[in-house]
This record gives structure tokens, C-alpha cells and sequence, in this order.
């Protein structure tokens, strides 16, 4: 049976800085989630917590129904692969994976046959005589992963362990994670700062921000339904407008805009720059603009617009993504359009 991870209320302060705020998070056996937020968020600690490595202020972390609390690291039925592979470099590779049975006392031929099976499954068969200089930075992360998972652990932990390579590497390994974690009966927690990793690999992300767990769902709903202003922005909406909601009219600053039947209640609206258009021609769901200025982003281009504000008369930056900026100038009157079905209202300020 695949264990569940429960965290109730935890809190936990570094003298008198708080860095854990009563966070609550329930992990489905067997899932991948990823903890996800900026620098000094708390998701490391969060996740030492949930390794026995730190000891939360207040609160309970249960693997499954059993309360982990009172027992030690060692005694978790964890694995830990830390941003750094942290190998022994005294040690062959095979000896480094081997390290937890050979502390089992396991027997030799048993040792060896297991090495050789978990250097296949991580894709370094014939490592086992090489050292740990001997490899790139990415052949000692799988180097740490087998060791981990040598154990055959309940729950495994990864603490940012991509942050350290390269950005081709990086996408290379993020799906390994992925396959590695599908071909075992575990549970993982990852924690990572970046948003493209956990959108790639997670069944549901786990989002932080200061010390507090600002939202927990599937990874499309971050882009289409944020609950709050800094998942919005974290995920890359750039048009976030302050507002009061009118039946099925969102009245902004600049206007009203229509809204469908479905959508939430709120006072700030969310706008993705993708999901709006700009042309010379008004449609039945656009508002006039001005086109101030543009620059590649990738493969696309952004370009500011700005709009009147009607109370206070100071104009407001729309962001609008396209794959074509054809006959537009700087200052051009432009129309931009909108689909009501993508328009969000973010249910909390």
C-alpha cells in the first residue's frame, strides 16, 4: 500500500524569525508533489521536517496513520537526494550505492547483484568501479538517487537536486525523476524554486510564499484559476486589475469587462497576456489602448499597452502576448480583445 503523507498545522521559528506559518498539506500515496516557491519560502524546512531532520515549533507530520514526531531520521522509511550528490569520494560508485546495505550488513553476492539492478535502472550500468570524479554533474545526482532508493523507501525527499545543472540537463533529469518515481511504490515530495519543473513533473504542486501555503491543487489550475494575487504573478500573469464585481460585469478601472456565468467573486481580476489579442478593429469583447512598447520574449513578442484610467485619469500597462507585431507603431490605437470564459477573478486579495 502506497503511504500518504499528512502535515497538520505545522509551524516552526528560527528564534524569533517564523518561517512556517501553520501549514496544512495532504499527499495521496503514490503521488509526485512538488513544494514550489522562491528563496526563504520554507519549503526546505518544510521538507527536513517531514525527513525528522528538523523539528517543527508545533504541529504533527504522519506518514500514513502513524505520527512521526517521536521517531528518528534513520527510523523513517525515507531517502533524501539533496541539491548537492554528496557521494564519498573515497568510494567507488558501486560502493556508494551500496553504503545502506553494507551498513545492513547484507550479504556480499546479495550486495552486489543490487547495485548492478539499481546502476541499470538509473541508467549507469558498468559504473560501479568508477569514482565519483569521474562523472558529470548529472551522473552523480543519479549516483545519489540510486543510493537513496537502495533502502526501498516509503517516502522519498528531494531537495531542489536539479538546481545545480545545466538547463539542458536539467529537463533531462526532471523526466528521469519522473520515470524513476513512477517505477517505484513510493510517495515523493520535490521541492524546487523553479515553476517549468513542477508544471512538467508534479500530479499536484504545493505553493509557498513567506512562511504560508497559498495554494495546493493540479498544476493547470495555477495558470487558469490562481487563488491568490502572488500565484498569479509567481505563474506569469502580468495583468492583474484591482476591481468590484457587477452580476456577470467585472468593473475595472478602465472599464467593464463581461464575465461568464461560472467564474468566482472577487476584487482583483486575472488576465493572462496569452489569452488577449490586438487589432485595429473592436470585436464584441474588446477596449481601446495604446501601444507604448514591445520586445521579444522567446519566441513571441510582448507588447505594453496602456489604457485610460476613467477615476483617476492615470493611464494603466496591459500586457498582450502575439506571434505577430504587423503594422503597429509606437502609439498606435490599438483594440484589444478579450474571452470572457478565460478571464479570472481571484477570490482573494
Amino acid at each position: 500500500m502506497k503511504t500518504s503523507i499528512r502535515i497538520t498545522n505545522v509551524e516552526k521559528s528560527f528564534g524569533s524569525n517564523p518561517v512556517l506559518k501553520g501549514v496544512n498539506l495532504e499527499v495521496e500515496g503514490g503521488q509526485l508533489v512538488s513544494i514550489l516557491g522562491s528563496s526563504g519560502c520554507g519549503k526546505t524546512t518544510l521538507l527536513r521536517i517531514v525527513a525528522g531532520l528538523e523539528r517543527a515549533s508545533s504541529g504533527h507530520v504522519y506518514f500514513g496513520d502513524e505520527l512521526q514526531d517521536p521517531i528518528s531520521v534513520e527510523k523513517r522509511s525515507i531517502a533524501m537526494v539533496f541539491q548537492k550528490a554528496l557521494l564519498f569520494p573515497s568510494m567507488t560508485i558501486g560502493e556508494n550505492v551500496a553504503f545502506s546495505l553494507r551498513a545492513m550488513k547484507a550479504a556480499p553476492k546479495d550486495i552486489v547483484k543490487k547495485v548492478d539492478e539499481m546502476l541499470e535502472l538509473v541508467k549507469l550500468p558498468g559504473f560501479a568501479s568508477r569514482r565519483p570524479g569521474q562523472l558529470s554533474g548529472g551522473q552523480e545526482q543519479r549516483v545519489s538517487l540510486a543510493r537513496a532508493l537502495m533502502r526501498n523507501p516509503k517516502v522519498l525527499l528531494l531537495d531542489e537536486p536539479l538546481s545545480a545543472l545545466d538547463a539542458n540537463l536539467r529537463v533531462e533529469m526532471r523526466n528521469f525523476v519522473r520515470e524513476i518515481h513512477d517505477s517505484f511504490d513510493m510517495t515523493t515530495l520535490f521541492v524546487t524554486h523553479d515553476q517549468e519543473e513542477a508544471m512538467a513533473i508534479s500530479d499536484k504542486i504545493a505553493f509557498m510564499d513567506s512562511g504560508v501555503l497559498e495554494q495546493y491543487d493540479k498544476p493547470s489550475s495555477f495558470i487558469s484559476t490562481p487563488e491568490s494575487q502572488k500565484v498569479a504573478k509567481f505563474f506569469g500573469c502580468r495583468n492583474v486589475f484591482h476591481g468590484k464585481q457587477n452580476e456577470n460585469i467585472f468593473e475595472t478601472q478602465f472599464g467593464g469587462l463581461e464575465l461568464t456565468k461560472s467564474t468566482g467573486r472577487g476584487k482583483l481580476l486575472a488576465i493572462r497576456q496569452e489569452d488577449l489579442s490586438i487589432g485595429k478593429k473592436p470585436t464584441k469583447h474588446s477596449f481601446k489602448a495604446t501601444v507604448k512598447a514591445w520586445q521579444f520574449v522567446g519566441s513571441r513578442i510582448s507588447i505594453e499597452c496602456e489604457v485610460k484610467n476613467l477615476s483617476a485619469g492615470e493611464p494603466i500597462s496591459v500586457i498582450v502576448e502575439s506571434d505577430r507585431f504587423a503594422n503597429f507603431e509606437i502609439n498606435d490605437s490599438v483594440d484589444i480583445s478579450y474571452d470572457p470564459a478565460k478571464l479570472h477573478v481571484i477570490p482573494r486579495d
